[in-house]
């Protein structure tokens, strides 16, 4: 279990509910995470396109409370957003940045040393993606 240090726990809630509001704004596709059983809060996931029409390339981002995590609700809100960006936006790549802590990126296609500093330690940032045909093949054609 990681230990989780003063600097991630720093409380500014208005400073918080702002930030995410903005990023919701800015993203072209936002989710609210909701736990069917009980309709408790989990976390958001989102795509952001800064570019639709030439690159196309939709960058993905998940958060969500530890206490979900490896209970297959990263997975299921994972691969919807996905699924949503490649059939309804028409992004032929949805990337993903993660910390080199977060073992189920898909795989590494680029490394930024140094990039955060997590619990009392650096870690690299790592970049990763999943092209349009490869989701398909994946998931559309089973």
């Amino acid at each position: 279990m990681r230990e989780v240090t003063a600097e991630s726990l720093t409380p500014q809630p208005t400073k918080y509910k702002e930030s995410l509001k903005t990023l919701a704004e800015n993203s072209t596709i936002w989710f609210t995470i909701i736990l069917r059983e009980t309709n408790e809060f989990v976390g958001q996931c989102s795509i952001k396109v800064a570019e639709p029409v030439k690159n196309r390339d939709g960058l993905f981002g998940i958060s969500m409370f530890p206490k979900f995590w490896g209970k297959g609700c990263v997975t299921e809100a994972a691969w919807f957003t996905v699924d949503h960006a490649f059939k309804a936006l028409g992004v032929q790549r949805v990337s993903l940045n993660v910390s080199e802590g977060n073992k189920a990126a898909i795989a590494e296609e680029g490394r930024k040393r140094r990039a955060n500093w997590i619990d009392g330690h650096w870690e690299d940032g790592l970049s990763t993606g999943v092209l349009d045909e490869e989701w398909a093949e994946r998931y559309w054609n089973q």
